[in-house]
């Protein structure tokens, strides 16, 4: 997806989801490389198909489930594609502002 596309712009985060997909019958746990109020970049070797509908929690440092939605993938990326394994995200309903700010100062307080 090129950026141009995007409503809004990504912000660097490396918090953690869990994630349903066709891909396993349990939810798995993943990390972020970057996040929007309408999208994220998901971390993975675990590759829905494009266009599958998915849930998702956002979780706390300790694994304690702080939201759910669901999304859309949009982007699947495999081994020697661009920005690394994983998928890309549309979802549903925009992220509160707050819950973006959540997200994206776990990255914060990583690199400090």
């Amino acid at each position: 997806m090129s950026e141009d596309l995007r409503k809004h712009p990504r912000n660097p985060s490396t918090a953690l989801l869990r994630v349903r997909t066709s891909v396993s019958c349990v939810a798995y746990t993943v990390s972020l490389r970057d996040v929007s109020l309408d999208g994220a970049y998901i971390r993975t070797v675990h590759l829905p198909a494009k266009g599958e509908l998915i849930n998702f929690e956002i979780l706390d440092e300790y694994g304690l489930r702080l939201a759910v939605g669901q999304g859309k993938v949009v982007r699947v990326v495999s081994i020697g594609d661009g920005p690394g394994l994983g998928f890309a995200v549309q979802f549903d309903e925009e992220l509160e502002m707050a819950m973006l700010d959540f997200l994206t100062t776990s990255q914060e307080e990583e690199v400090a």
